[in-house]
């Protein structure tokens, strides 16, 4: 009797954990709410396991380049709120749906932090090879899951000039329940057990548990990070940011008092604070 008790139960796990995958760690794909205000042109990168897409916007200056990534279940769009000021001091903007978001195509079921890590590789590259881009210079703001996959690419490549955070999570318990979202579950054990299949069926459970242990990423950030984080956000509390100001090499942490995950942008002096700091931590 104890073994078909036993055996019911992994029944129910199995399905309600197949059940939470495709329909929470699965984004749903969001249609563009608007486009560019101002010119710009539509890009692409073939790659092996998908097709990027996204926007690139031109400045009159072109004084650095700037990539903006989304995050869990956004795209591209929802990024323009950042646009502009970028554009007015003189930066091109280039903002891409991550692989399996957007308008971007994914051929892997899963979405997982590997596909986000490699959106951001694979645009930096694109960059690279664009002659009409400042590429010595490349910033990138990311919100949310792009801010921590930003901070993965920052731990090892070199390429970037200044890293900008956006309400970050910074454990895989916070991105857990990030992508969750209104859907609440003990973390210990459902949630442990939903991002560990998570992270499997993307194919990169060893590395996010070894070689991409956040607080060692965190640690270890290769060019300058500014993070900003408000103190009223209830998708990605912030207490996230404890660990930036105790335990990493984040050069700053800016707390904001605007309501919401998607709202720092709001804050009065938002942009002062990252022109600033970028103008103070230029490299020669």
């Amino acid at each position: 009797m104890k073994y078909l008790i036993f055996i019911a139960f992994v029944g129910v796990i199995l399905i309600l954990r197949s059940a939470i995958i495709r329909h929470i760690f699965t984004p749903k794909r969001k249609a563009e709410k608007v486009q560019p205000s101002s010119p710009y042109e539509t890009i692409e990168m073939e790659l092996d396991s998908g097709t990027i897409r996204g926007w690139l916007i031109k400045s009159e200056r072109a004084k650095g380049c700037f990539l903006l990534v989304h995050g869990w279940g956004s795209n591209k769009s929802d990024m323009l709120r950042y646009a502009d000021p970028l554009l007015a001091n003189g930066y091109d903007v280039i903002i891409v749906d991550v692989l399996g978001h957007g308008q971007s195509e994914f051929i892997h079921k899963q979405v997982s932090i590997a596909s986000f890590v490699q959106s951001i590789t694979s645009t930096i590259d694109y960059v690279r090879e664009r002659s009409d881009i400042n590429s010595k210079a490349i910033y990138i703001l990311g919100h949310s899951m792009g801010g921590i996959a930003a901070s993965i690419v920052n731990a090892t490549d070199l390429r970037i000039q200044a890293l900008i955070t956006d309400s970050m999570p910074t454990s895989l318990k916070s991105i857990s329940n990030s992508m969750a979202d209104k859907v609440k579950l003990p973390y210990i054990p459902f949630g442990w057990l939903f991002v560990s299949w998570f992270l499997l069926r993307g194919g990169v459970f060893l590395k996010a548990r070894r070689e991409w242990c956040l607080e060692e990423i965190l640690k270890n950030q290769k060019s300058p990070a500014l993070a900003i984080h408000s103190n009223l956000d209830k998708k990605v509390p912030i207490s996230n940011v404890e660990i930036l100001l105790k335990a990493s090499n984040f050069k700053r942490v800016i707390k904001v008092e605007t309501k919401g995950h998607h709202n720092c942008v709001k804050d009065d002096c938002f942009w002062e604070n990252i022109f600033h700091f970028i103008s103070n931590n230029e490299k020669v």
